[in-house]
This record gives structure tokens, sequence and C-alpha cells, in this order.
């Protein structure tokens, strides 16, 4: 089973055939006349809010691609362009594989080193996830009640997510020791040893470089804001009747975050099965849940997909 499931055509069907269940799963005992109507409740001026807050997301998290390069860097345009293609990509793809494909195109396009593009998108994808866990242990504290109903005792998922930050600065610290010693030894003749310790090498440049930890660190801080704030006005915007549509959201994001290195995005049984998961402990019902749902997959899949796709083909 585990030789069948290596190969791409056979793990895309089982992740269509799982997908497909848990929306079945979801749906099965709802009707689906009462979302229509959660959703006719809406507005959609709320909705057009939420595109506009997470267009500029996207280009904010590309921008800081582009400030993650090293001097002199490639044009802005040009490195824009190349992250909203592959984050078109991861939509439709687990695993955030897209990012692979960045590295690629800065490779290709822009004459960047794979070691030095692993580096910028490491750290940038890094930078964002702690941001973003920090908010929600503030979210996971102001929403204890909440937690609680979801997953018993909130101070253990707290410490998960705690270890998560700990863990992943630890990483970077060691990155950043081993990169200084490495950095005049001489080429490794296994080429992809060499490649490995250049990563290092690279990315211990740029998490010893205090301003530059600075600027990336505040433009996290920016990206997750308005992500937050898009998905926010997004359930808004669905007719979902929740008092705390920030915490509410925020957790609906970070569970589907999770169930993206597994389930393709744009699959949408990740964001449908954290939004029946968390919403009902804000008091929404079943339907209400799903309404945001559809909701969440289009905010997450417009401006991704009407930005992206035409870059992506860009580079046929």
């Amino acid at each position: 089973m585990r030789r069948i499931l290596a190969t791409p055509t056979a793990r895309t069907l089982a992740q269509i055939v799982l997908s497909a269940g848990i929306l079945w799963a979801l749906l099965s005992d709802v009707d689906i006349d009462a979302i229509g109507r959660v959703l006719e409740s809406g507005s959609m001026w709320w909705g057009a809010a939420a595109l506009f807050v997470k267009t500029s997301a996207l280009l904010v998290h590309e921008t800081r691609l582009w400030l993650a390069l090293p001097m002199p860097r490639p044009p802005i345009r040009t490195v824009i362009s190349l992250g909203l293609a592959a984050g078109a990509m991861n939509l439709a793809l687990p695993a955030r594989a897209g990012d692979v494909a960045a590295i690629a195109f800065m490779d290709r396009e822009c004459n960047v080193p794979v070691p030095v593009g692993t580096a910028a998108v490491g750290v940038t994808s890094f930078l964002e996830a702690a941001i973003f866990a920090f908010f929600l242990l503030a979210v996971m504290g102001l929403g204890a009640a909440q937690w609680a109903s979801l997953v018993g005792d909130a101070s253990t998922a707290s410490w998960w997510i705690g270890g998560g930050i700990i863990a992943g600065c630890g990483v970077l610290a060691v990155m950043a020791v081993l990169g200084r010693r490495w950095q005049n030894n001489q080429p490794h003749t296994n080429r992809i040893i060499e490649l490995t310790k250049q990563t290092v090498v690279q990315t211990s440049s740029v998490v010893r470089n205090a301003r530059y930890l600075g600027i990336q660190t505040a433009a996290a801080a920016v990206q997750v804001v308005l992500v937050v704030t898009a998905f926010s006005l997004a359930l808004i915007a669905s007719g979902a009747s929740i008092s705390d549509p920030i915490a509410a959201s925020s957790m609906v994001l970070g569970i589907a975050s999770l169930a993206s290195f597994v389930l393709p995005p744009t699959m949408a049984a990740g964001p449908a099965a954290a939004s029946a998961l968390v919403l009902p402990a804000f008091g929404a019902s079943t339907s209400e849940a799903l309404a945001y749902a559809a909701a969440y997959w289009l905010v997450a899949h417009i401006p991704a997909m009407t930005m992206g796709i035409p870059a992506l083909f860009a580079r046929r």
C-alpha cells in the first residue's frame, strides 16, 4: 500500500477520495437550502472587502520574498509574479509544494542560486508561521472557553504551539552557528551535501542580520493581520452569526492550514471540516459553519487564482 501511494496518480486519487468522503459526511445531514439562506443573509460588500484585504496580503507576502533575497535583488515585479504563480500551485498541491516551484523559478528567471532561494523561502515562511502562532496563542487565551470545548484543556494546545515555535527558533539558531563555521569551508564533492551546506550558510547570513529580521518580522506581522482580517470579514460576509469572528476565523485558519499539508486546499475538505469543528463552539449552526466554509474557500482562492494563474501560464 505504501508503494502504491508513493506514485503521484495514486496519491492524488487518494486525496480526492478522502476529500469527497469528508465533504459527503459533512453535507449528508445538512439542508443545502439552509446553507443557501445563510449565504443570502450575508453581505457582498463585506465579501468584496475580504477579497481586497486578502489580495493585499498576497502582495505583502511576495514583497517579503523579494526582501529576503540578497543585494542586488532581481526586479521586484518578476519576484512577485513568480511568487503568485507558486501560490496558485500551493492551492492545488499539498504540503506547500508550490514553494519548491518558487525556488526553481528564481533559479531559472533571476539567476538566484538554489541555496539562496531556499533560504529566502524558508525564512519567509517560518516568520509568517511564527507570528501567526503567537497570534493564535493570544486568541486561545482570549477564547479559552471555546478551546476547552474543542480540545479539552487549552493549555495542552498552547504547549504544543509554543513548543513548535521554540523548536523552529532552535533550528534557526543552530543553522546560524553552523553556517558561520561553514562559510569558508572548501566545497564538498557530493552535490547534495554541498547544496545542503550552502543552504545552511545562506540561512545563517539571513538570521544573523538584525536589521533584516526586524524588517521581515514587521512585514510578517502586517501580513498575518491582513490574512486574519480577510477571513474575519469573510465570516461576516457569509451570514453566520458569530459573536467573536476574529477568534473563530483564526481557529479555522489554523486548523485548515494544518489540513493543507495532507489535502490540497482546492479540494475544500480541510476548510469545511475546520469550520464544522470550530464554529459550533461559537454558537453557529452546522449550516452557518458550512456557509462560512464556502466563503472561506472563495476568499482563499479568488485572489490567488486571479493573479496566480496568468503568472503561472506566463511561465510555460
